[in-house]
């Protein structure tokens, strides 16, 4: 008989804690490991029945490594789970440590009871080790601890206990034909045959299937400081399977509460009813001007590299600004340093590669790279789905290619460095045969979006209770327009950021921070365009005639300067005050963002929470506001008010309700309209139109998020969203809605682990329709030899609703060594006409709808090693 500890892999490898629901996640920096084991006692009753089983428990592990409570989740009966608990309370672990500093987590550990005859005990020392092994997962190469190897039958037994690295060895084992068999929690049986000769060493490897390979696991490790009112943290286990996003990280964004669907579903993050320049995009701290490629299909950056993604719809940490709407932070994770892993993937739309491992003097290195050919299969998939629209014909066809790499180097717990350079390239170029909207018969279109980054981030803990952040980041970008030969806009960009930062937490209820947030900003460009058209004045459709041409060499540099503090005066409650100081050079103007939050703990499993603060941004100098030829280089910084209010409640560890009430208020508004004073006289026949910032509205709504965290074979969440956004228009004296005003969206993601290394996904979504405005009749212009459409109310019309069903199916195929899985990801499976604008005839008399996507099917394989 013998009481055998099973420490659960994946969670004495990253520890857990009780979850927080909707807490931002930390990072386990180092395991906890077993220092001090005491063995279980057999009962007496249970030796007496003849019978043994498994005491699966949660152990709750102290900041200094002692046990402070364990409980048990699956009975092996009486006897046996007070002997596995009575074991266990005296154990002592190394203190684990999260983000550099100790913390509690609590892991899974079970006991393995096994009934059997008196084991042959083997010989003492100094008897040579004659049989060893090394146990390897099978498909990963992981090493497997913990796992129970029994050599022989009956009396004639010898047993042992792989270590950390998956290795184990048996003495004085006598010559002959042994049966071996392998046995884990997490593991298949495995039961093999080997030879024992007399005067020699057997020396095996093993490679152990594991139960169930992607098997979900509700990974809680102990979180950061919560200072945000309103966010959602995914982790990569929950990314990779979402239907309808191609396992892609950052588009699963676009699922969670507070983000409307973009016309197209072109990936513009569209949050709480603003701009898609209202949000901003980090990865590790660098600034990411283009989110998704082409289509909106994949992001930019590989999701193999993201370990979490943090979404924050408002009321974000003063930590971060220039931006009014979201907020969208993806941090990356550490390189394999165990050995070399990778992985390919290919599929109808592009291929993916990468591969990790360690080299050298604590170093350690992932690269990757995808490039897409759906320029073969795009005008495949026009022509056999949606033929009425088969009318482009591509010169560049659409093509897209981006590229990472990371070395990092840690010397410890308290101390890393890493360096990570990433970019992306899309280019496309097309003829319309028919140009018939352009008298002039421009019918070639081009573009080209471009960047790269190279980031290099540093972070010590200076002391047990202060700590140094540096993140400095240097990048070059192209962003290309070009209609026909005379209409074109280019630009080169080359963007230095720095963000530097000192956490000093002075006591347990007082946590301080404050840093530095630099933006510096060269570029120039070169733009053609038409003028703008004079008030009460059809406009010339002979572009030619009215063209401006600006170019410029310029910078704009954009410090920012922050304090936060986070102040806990009882348990229950928690307090969040911060302050951020920013300047804009180029638009000589400076602006102070007040912010706060609060939390409180109704019980052990439900929190109450609300914040306010000011958020600016610069206007958009991507569409030239700024520009004194385009825009109005005297314009404000567009402001935001954010108010909200919360609830959070975890029904179970896996469970849990968000809800959210939202409020927020925009004023400065950057848009097009007369730049007069209020006593100017108005002379129809010279004044142009351009940009003002007298533009304010407002969003509102309320969002839900029922969310199942990831457990061994399910994940999903049901998210809906109910809002409103609105602005002023010249002229109007009540609000009219915003043209991305969208009331309802549903969304529910689902994903299940079925056996034989099967998973079926599937997600569901319906969003209100586009608003669009009606055209009520037209003016023939013979001069022009064309119609202009007279308009009717501004965006008074709603399209029909949109529906799209999209399933996913993965099945998995384990070789000694690598993995091998085929899937297929179909976005629209029921091939539902979703309507995304309408296109008239040449006097605005009849119109047609103009639909979406239609069913898009990605079919790929995927090797892993």
């Amino acid at each position: 008989m013998v009481a055998s500890p099973h420490p659960d892999p994946l969670q004495e490898g990253e520890g857990r804690e009780a979850p927080d629901a909707g807490a931002p996640q930390g990072v386990l920096t180092k395991a906890p490991a077993l220092l001090k084991q005491v063995e279980a006692r057999f009962p007496e009753e249970a030796l007496d029945a003849g019978v043994g089983g498994r005491v699966e428990m949660e152990i709750d592990i102290g900041p200094d490594g002692k046990v402070m409570e364990a409980r048990v989740s699956q009975s092996a009966g009486p006897a046996l789970d007070e002997a596995a608990l009575e074991a266990v309370r005296q154990f002592e672990f190394s203190p684990a440590e999260v983000d550099g500093q100790p913390a509690a987590v609590r892991i899974l550990y079970s006991y393995e009871f096994f009934f059997r005859p008196k084991l042959v005990e083997a010989p003492p020392e100094p008897a040579a080790v004659n049989f060893s092994g090394l146990l390897l997962e099978r498909g990963t190469r992981e090493p497997i601890a913990n796992a129970t190897v029994v050599v022989g039958e009956g009396e004639k037994a010898w047993e042992a206990v792989s270590k950390a690295d998956g290795r184990f060895e048996l003495r004085g084992m006598p010559p002959g034909v042994h049966k071996v068999v392998v046995t884990s929690p997490e593991h298949a049986r495995y039961q093999v045959t080997e030879e024992v000769r007399e005067g020699l060493r057997t020396e095996v490897t093993y490679f152990v299937r594991r139960r169930q390979y992607g098997a979900y696991e509700t990974v809680v490790r102990a979180p950061r400081e919560r200072k945000e009112v309103a966010q959602v943290s995914l982790k990569q286990e929950e990314i990779r399977l979402i239907p309808g996003t191609q396992g892609d990280a950052l588009k699963v964004v676009q699922n969670l509460p507070g983000v409307a669907r973009a016309p197209f579903s072109l990936g513009l993050l569209i949050v709480r009813g603003g701009k898609p320049w209202d949000t901003r995009v980090y990865v590790d701290d660098a600034l990411v001007p283009l989110l998704f490629h082409f289509g909106g299909l994949y992001a930019t950056f590989n999701s193999a590299l993201v370990e979490e993604i943090s979404f924050h719809p408002g009321n974000f940490s003063a930590e971060y600004g220039r931006n009014i709407g979201g907020l969208v932070n993806a941090t990356t994770r550490a390189p394999s340093a165990q050995g070399y892993h990778g992985y390919f993937d290919t599929n109808l739309i592009d291929s993916s590669a990468m591969v990790e491992g360690p080299i050298g003097g604590g170093w350690s290195f992932a690269a990757g790279a995808r490039r897409s050919y759906i320029d073969a299969t795009l005008p495949f998939v026009v022509k056999t789905f949606v033929p009425q629209a088969n009318v482009l014909a591509f010169t560049v066809a659409p093509r897209y290619y981006d590229y990472q790499l990371k070395v990092e180097r840690r010397t410890g717990p308290n101390e890393r460095f890493w360096v990570t350079l990433f970019g992306s390239n899309d280019q496309i170029a097309f003829v319309l045969p028919n140009p018939a909207y352009d008298p002039e018969g421009r019918g070639s279109f081009a573009s080209l979006m471009a960047y790269n980054r190279l980031a290099i981030n540093y972070e010590r803990a200076l002391s047990p209770h202060l700590r140094l952040l540096t993140h400095n980041v240097v990048g070059y970008d192209r962003f290309d327009f070009v209609g026909g030969p005379d209409l074109f806009f280019r630009s080169h960009l080359e963007p230095v950021m720095g963000r530097e930062m000192i956490r000093w937490e002075p006591s347990e209820k007082l946590q301080l921070a404050a840093g530095l947030d630099l933006f510096f900003l060269p570029f120039q460009y070169v733009a053609q365009g038409p003028r703008r058209f004079k008030l009460n004045q059809i406009p010339d459709p002979f572009l030619s005639r009215r063209l401006e041409r600006e170019e410029a060499s310029t910078n704009t540099f954009e410090p920012a300067a922050f304090a936060e503090a986070v102040y806990s005066p009882v348990a229950s409650l928690k307090l969040v005050g911060g302050v951020r100081l920013d300047y804009d050079a180029l638009m000589k103007d400076a602006w102070v963002d007040p912010r706060a939050a609060a939390f409180y703990e109704l019980g052990p499993s439900t929190t109450v929470k609300a914040g306010v603060g000011l958020f600016h941004q610069p206007p958009d100098y991507r569409q030239g506001q700024l520009s004194p030829k385009f825009g109005n280089p005297e314009l404000l910084p567009e402001g935001a008010a954010h108010y909200s209010v919360g609830l959070e409640h975890r029904f179970t560890d896996a469970i849990s309700v968000d809800v959210q009430l939202y409020y927020k208020s925009l004023f400065n508004q950057s848009r097009t309209t007369l730049a007069l004073s209020p006593d100017a006289p108005v002379d129809i026949d010279t004044v142009d139109l351009q940009y003002t910032s007298t533009g304010v509205g407002r969003s509102y709504g309320a969002e839900v998020l029922v969310r199942h965290q990831l457990t061994r074979n399910f994940f999903g969440w049901l998210s809906y969203s109910l809002s409103r956004s609105e602005r002023d228009y010249p002229g109007e004296a009540e609000y009219r809605l915003h043209p991305l005003d969208q009331p309802h969206n549903l969304i529910a993601v689902a994903s299940y682990k079925l056996p034989y290394d099967f998973v079926l996904g599937g997600r569901i979504r319906y969003a209100s329709g586009p608003l669009t405005t009606p055209f009520v009749g037209a003016i023939y212009d013979a001069n022009g030899n064309y119609y202009f459409p007279l308009l009717g109310p501004l965006f008074s019309r709603r399209l029909p609703s949109f529906f799209q069903l999209d399933v996913r199916l993965d099945k998995r195929f384990v070789y000694e060594r690598w993995m091998l899985s085929l899937y297929a990801d179909v976005m629209n499976v029921t091939n539902h006409g979703n309507v995304e604008g309408v296109v008239n005839n040449f006097d605005f008399t009849q119109e047609q709808f103009l639909y979406g996507l239609p069913i898009l099917p990605s079919l790929g394989i995927r090797g892993e090693f």
